[in-house]
């Protein structure tokens, strides 16, 4: 009966240390997913103009900060920042002013004004009546005269008087000087202001200027009318600008020197926007990918590259934006494939069937 068991158990351990040397536990074999519908270009490198960059930033063709011009308080505020305002709109009103009263006392003296010489007027003309019958001496009736034209010089100038007040008056209520936008409201609503109180920016409506500081090695080669390529990446966009002003003297601090340039009357600039200054000079060979292509996670920018039919995630990194595409500095080559549509498809490991 042992030797049984003994010839059964041989054939046994062998069977099972066969199995153990063909199964590697914790592998398995499985076919990565597949992705359809993407869009893929092949990169290309480009005969680009050489180009030096440069920057500056968004202002204003005129930017105001209008102040208070008399003593008050902040009664109410008519507009908030980011508004557009026609010539005259209100912006707001002041209360608690001295103008009340100050135009209450002109127009009380006015009135007194008014007064004496209606009363100056009829006794001169019953002197004129005296005199025609010579019944007051030469010298009554010129006190007489004068004293009416003295009421006169007295009313008109409380007429002048009655007037400032009344300009003085309409400083309580702050108008926009020309269409603009309202760039920055500086005081609340109840605040106490004096004269001279800053109260509201505005930026002047019709067109942006960038202002850029250009290194010195371009003194002379831009000139007014020199055309310059402004890209403001916070909006992903490229405008064409002219040179408008160049300041002959660079500063030996930086060692650049000012220049401003003309932009056009878009809704999505604003002042104070970071901007980019391109300048051609010369060719060079530059390798471009189309924007849609790059995708940001965090911090980090890349591409879903196509490398023998899989998807791969791959870090890139990206200088200025040339139209709709995308200057490469790092990360790609000329001929490599990218996925350019249906990005929100693709998985890195996947397998590419179109």
């Amino acid at each position: 009966m042992k030797t049984l068991i003994r010839a059964l158990s041989l054939p046994l351990l062998l069977l099972l240390a066969a199995c153990g040397s063909d199964i590697d536990p914790g592998r398995t074999t499985a076919e990565p997913p597949v992705v359809k519908g993407l869009g893929i270009a092949t990169l290309r490198s480009e005969a680009l103009a050489g180009t030096q960059y440069f920057v500056g930033t968004i202002e204003s063709l005129d930017r105001a900060t209008l102040t208070a011009r008399i003593d008050g308080r902040i009664d109410s505020l008519k507009v908030k920042a980011g508004d557009h305002v026609a010539a005259g709109a209100p912006l707001l009103t002041l209360a608690d002013t001295p103008t009340g009263s100050q135009l209450a006392g002109a127009e009380s003296t006015r009135q007194a004004a008014a007064a004496r010489l209606s009363l100056a007027e009829q006794t001169l003309l019953r002197f004129e009546k005296l005199k025609a019958g010579e019944a007051v001496t030469p010298q009554e009736f010129d006190r007489v005269a004068s004293e009416a034209e003295q009421a006169q010089g007295e009313l008109k100038a409380a007429e002048a008087g009655v007037e400032q007040a009344r300009t003085v008056a309409g400083h309580a209520r702050v108008t926009a000087p020309y269409a603009a936008q309202v760039a920055r409201i500086l005081v609340e609503t109840g605040a106490t202001v004096m004269a001279g109180t800053p109260l509201v920016v505005l930026d002047r409506a019709g067109g942006w200027q960038v202002r850029l500081a250009c290194p010195e090695t371009l003194m002379g080669l831009i000139q007014p009318g020199t055309p310059l390529d402004i890209e403001v990446p916070s909006l992903k966009r490229t405008f064409v600008a002219a040179v408008t002003e160049v300041e002959p003297a660079a500063d030996p601090a930086s060692r650049s020197f000012q220049v401003k340039a003309a932009l056009p009357a878009d809704p999505q600039l604003a002042a104070g926007l970071f901007a980019r200054a391109a300048y051609a000079s010369g060719t060079t060979t530059t390798l471009l990918i189309p924007a849609v292509a790059v995708v940001t996670r965090g911090q980090l920018t890349g591409v879903y590259l196509v490398e023998d039919g899989l998807l791969h995630w791959r870090l890139v990194k990206t200088g200025r934006l040339i139209g709709d595409r995308l200057e490469v500095l790092a990360g790609l080559a000329g001929g490599e494939k990218v996925v350019v549509s249906g990005i929100d498809k693709a998985v890195s490991g996947s397998r590419v069937e179109n």
